[in-house]
């Protein structure tokens, strides 16, 4: 029986993914003199951000910084950007996350930072709708190990094979697998080309599904009638 929906945040909630990428390139570009390819940087996309630094680290052979220190330098850059631009939300996700928050227990489970996932759904208005907000720097292993997606289940209260995850990107659909649960995957324009073989079902818009629609894709992925 379907009981929680878990939510990915950047690039479901918030449309934050182009903005990130360019966070970063110009933290590479203005700070470090690299350039940061938008082909190259998309396999970090659901990941989190330390372990992308710690790749990045090693690709370039900048060994001379610690991933903490080009993450203090890409926040202050973020800030700035956020301060001029903000993060758009999702068109419809919103109203959908409303219209079942009574049905199901709710929860964001996200690479990002938690004090960004509370500004988020503060923000949206919804952060009453939420019953756990995880963050995949207090697990061991980023997606697309299933660890933050099995703890956002623990907080939550309920059993892998209960819940329905929604992601956008190829890590992210991934761990939704890993850890045992139906994923829907969102195709998001923003996120680049994502691979979201690994979702039961793919969707382009909050507009156009319902609960009806997540009983079903439930139902498919775990042969219920």
């Amino acid at each position: 029986m379907l009981k929680a929906v878990i939510f990915d945040m950047d690039g479901v909630l918030v449309d934050s993914e182009p903005l990130h990428y360019e966070v970063n390139r110009i933290t590479m570009q203005e700070e470090l003199g690299k350039d940061l390819d938008y082909q190259y940087y998309k396999q970090y996309i659901g990941s989190t951000v330390m372990a992308m630094w710690n790749k990045i680290i090693k690709d370039f052979s900048m060994e001379g910084y610690t991933a903490k220190e080009l993450f203090d330098l890409s926040e202050e850059v973020k800030e700035r950007l956020v301060d001029e631009k903000g993060y758009p939300e999702v068109p419809g996700v919103v109203a959908f996350v409303k219209s079942i928050s009574s049905k199901y227990k709710l929860a964001v489970a996200s690479s990002s930072a938690l004090v960004n996932i509370e500004k988020n759904v503060a923000k949206l208005g919804i952060a009453e709708d939420f019953d756990a907000l995880v963050t995949g720097l207090s697990v061991k292993n980023p997606k697309p190990a299933p660890d933050i997606f099995l703890k956002a289940a623990e907080q939550l209260g309920v059993k892998p094979e209960e819940c329905i995850v929604v992601e956008d990107s190829c890590n992210g659909t991934r761990a939704a697998k890993a850890a045992g649960m139906a994923c829907i995957g969102f195709i998001n324009q923003g996120s680049g080309e994502q691979d979201l073989s690994a979702a039961d079902y793919l969707f382009e818009a909050f507009d156009n599904i319902d609960d009806g629609f997540m009983e079903m894709v439930y139902s498919h992925h775990f042969a219920e009638p």
